[in-house]
């Protein structure tokens, strides 16, 4: 029954070294190309910005419209829009 103990904790031991090393990839991955990902951010919202003025150039009067507010950094928001 003592072999059952240890091998719980030598799971719970890797699972954790796996959660680590992912959260380091992870963090790697956003360090190492944070200005592409910006740079590439600011194309989108630049892009979806002039597509909005030009569609509201057309319709000046389009109900629920999202009034002055200013482009979202969340990928939440931009990839509903």
């Amino acid at each position: 029954m003592r072999g059952g103990g240890r091998a719980r904790q030598n799971a719970i031991r890797s699972g954790i070294v796996v959660l680590g090393s992912a959260a380091f990839g992870y963090l790697s991955y956003r360090v190492g190309f944070k200005p592409y990902l910006d740079r590439a951010q600011e194309a989108m919202d630049s892009h979806h910005n002039s597509d909005h003025a030009a569609a509201s150039a057309e319709q000046p009067d389009h109900p629920g419209g999202d009034g002055d507010l200013p482009p979202s950094r969340d990928p939440a928001v931009v990839l509903r829009d």
